[in-house]
């Protein structure tokens, strides 16, 4: 398809600066009107998910490219408000980037709007953890068993919907204190290593957990490493991850409202006591579960 001379939309820089929920406004002029780009973040660094806004006089089909990875822009009932989510992951090397918005409008002419995002650096604690030795010394039936459960999540992760499954905001699934936060370097046993990809909250054993918003249920069972786990689909990529249950009692396959009872908080897996660990998936990527609080879903 022949772009349109039509189209001029200027390469343009967006400025997003850390700690800011709105990042500068960007409004590019087509031949059926404006078309502007906003965000929204917590922060830019590490571990945080951001949300880029496009708002178009006419329906359009968009996609980012970033970092190697192409993100869908999903729209509102009147396909004329768009938006797309992206995890800015923990191997994420602090530095700026190249995006690019892919646009084509209705009538079919396309054009790309380069931006540039200023990624900062983070730093996380590290933390010594004691757990039972089946943990870090593995038997070969429970090494088959977590190979077992990779495939199962591979799976599961690899399916994308297309439509947004969310009701409004997130919501924290309980209240309780944060004992572990997202990134957290841990060494098990004074050996085997590895990233806190969640956040844990301390509550007593038995205490509900909630769904943090609406979606599909795409696993509810018991993991070797996290024990009884529910994981909800809230489509276009995102999934929200639930561990160390107690008791879970919702079904794969069910779809759950925001606020719905999913099970109760346990120490099931590898735990060292009554917590839940809250996890967020994005396209691949673990973030912060927290920064997706930040983030309004109207």
């Amino acid at each position: 398809m022949k772009t349109s001379a039509s189209l001029p939309i200027i390469c343009l820089l967006l400025l997003l600066y850390p700690v800011c929920l709105n990042a500068a406004l960007v409004t590019s002029p087509t031949d059926e009107g404006e078309v502007t780009i906003s965000s929204k973040y917590r922060s830019l660094c590490q571990g945080e998910v951001v949300k880029i806004y496009l708002q178009s006089p006419v329906p359009v089909s968009a996609t980012l490219s970033l970092d190697g990875k192409d993100y869908t822009f999903i729209s509102d009932r009147n396909n004329l408000k768009y938006f797309v989510l992206i995890a800015l992951g923990l191997d994420m090397k602090p530095e700026t980037y190249n995006a690019v918005i892919h646009l084509e409008s209705s009538r079919g002419v396309k054009k790309d709007i380069p931006f540039k995002l200023a990624v900062s650096g983070k730093t996380f604690p590290s933390k010594k953890i004691k757990v039972a030795g089946r943990f870090t010394s593995l038997a070969p039936a429970a090494m088959e068993r977590i190979k077992n459960e990779k495939g199962i999540l591979g799976h599961i992760y690899s399916i994308s919907t297309p439509g947004w499954l969310g009701d409004g905001r997130f919501i924290m699934p309980l209240s309780g204190s944060i004992s572990g936060a997202f990134g957290e370097r841990r060494v098990f046993n004074r050996g085997f290593m590895s990233r806190h990809r969640g956040i844990d909250i301390r509550s007593p054993k038995g205490t509900s957990i909630r769904a943090s918003n609406s979606g599909k249920v795409v696993l509810s069972g018991d993991l070797y490493f996290s024990g009884n786990t529910v994981i909800i689909n809230h489509g276009i990529g995102l999934f929200s991850i639930y561990c160390h249950m107690s008791k879970t009692i919702v079904r794969k396959g069910v779809f759950v409202d925001k606020g719905e009872v999913i099970g109760y908080t346990g120490s099931t897996g590898r735990s060292t006591g009554p917590h839940l660990h809250w996890g967020l998936r994005l396209a691949d990527t673990y973030a912060d579960p927290l920064s997706i609080m930040y983030l309004p879903f109207d």
